[in-house]
């Protein structure tokens, strides 16, 4: 079953149970889907699918952020539980310590920037976070 199915059963289910939340959030993807879709007149690929889902991760992260900045416990709760229905159908994410040992083991200390930022966001690509892949790079090339 591709993501795209599953965000269709799922959201067919959610509207059933009365879920509004999940509901809600499916449909904002299903629509992100449709509108890829009569743009670019073909279907998304697997990545670009997981890539919807984490714009949308980083979305609701920086909601939260500010929720917390201005102290409004009701956006923080309903953010996070967006967040978790978001996190249910990505990949799980590389940690750092899994990225270091990535990166270290493909020899990305010896490469050039630009070399080395080309090959891991192609590699690491909907599996880990762009700025962590980013940062740590950098790290290494300091060295």
């Amino acid at each position: 079953m591709t993501l795209k199915e599953k965000v269709n059963k799922d959201f067919i289910q959610a509207r059933k149970d009365k879920d509004t939340l999940k509901a809600d959030v499916l449909r904002l993807i299903k629509t992100e889907y449709d509108s890829f879709l009569i743009d670019n007149k073909r279907e998304m690929t697997e990545a670009e699918e997981i890539h919807v889902f984490l714009k949308d991760i980083k979305k609701t992260n920086e909601a939260i952020a500010f929720a917390k900045q201005v102290e409004r416990k009701d956006l923080i709760e309903e953010n996070q539980k967006k967040l978790a229905i978001l996190e249910a159908y990505v990949p799980k994410m590389m940690d750092e310590r899994e990225v270091r040992f990535f990166l270290a083991e493909n020899g990305v200390a010896e490469m050039p920037l630009k070399d080395a930022m080309k090959f891991s966001m192609q590699v690491l690509d909907g599996k880990a976070d762009k700025a962590l892949v980013s940062k740590i790079i950098k790290e290494l090339l300091a060295k």
